[in-house]
């Protein structure tokens, strides 16, 4: 979605204020502040609380998809194409506190927001959906069927890592973490360290 830099600014304050002070203090006055416009203008961009919030997730999660399907196209093996698109997502633009705490928002305020459930059900939709395509053009003899298994598998335990460098910011635990992704997603097996 094409935005505005006034829009920019907008979403770049609602997550400063989202990390700051939460859901719940990211009201239009605190935003409108902190973007340093007019509560009017504000109001011209953004309806209200409810469309800051999910104009923000929603930029969070276009960002990520978007880096990964670049990545991707940078290579013309299929396999290759996968391992791009999955360490896309791990990428210093992601892999940092202000990123991380976002989704980690965008996660929990899906449990009880319809809203934000929708956008972070349309963002799984379409980077699961990759994902099967990437795994697919990788293996084509596997069934649909295992590819959309390993998929499902392969973003939870990629989200684990996330989380994990979140914690500890191990860069080596990150990197086998991937490597067995790629393993278990290709190949069903995991990769023993010697």
């Amino acid at each position: 979605m094409n935005r505005s830099e006034t829009q920019e600014q907008i979403l770049d304050a609602v997550a400063s204020v989202i990390l700051r002070e939460g859901i719940g203090g990211a009201s239009m006055r605190t935003v409108a502040k902190e973007a340093d416009v007019s509560v009017g203008l504000l109001s011209y961009h953004f309806d209200d609380k409810q469309t800051l919030i999910l104009a923000v997730f929603q930029r969070a999660t276009d960002r990520l998809f978007d880096a990964c399907a670049n990545a991707a196209e940078c290579h013309d093996d299929p396999a290759d194409k996968f391992r791009a698109f999955l360490r896309g997502a791990f990428t210093d633009e992601f892999l940092n506190g202000s990123y991380l705490a976002l989704r980690i928002a965008l996660w929990a305020l899906a449990l009880t927001e319809d809203g934000v459930a929708e956008v972070d059900a349309e963002f799984y939709e379409r980077y699961s959906s990759r994902f099967r395509e990437l795994v697919g053009a990788a293996r084509p003899e596997l069934s649909e069927a295992i590819v959309a298994d390993r998929v499902q598998d392969l973003i939870a335990s990629s989200n684990g890592l996330w989380l994990n460098w979140a914690r500890w910011r191990d860069n080596e635990a990150l990197e086998r973490g991937l490597n067995h992704c790629e393993d278990l997603t290709l190949n069903g097996g995991i990769r023993v360290r010697v």
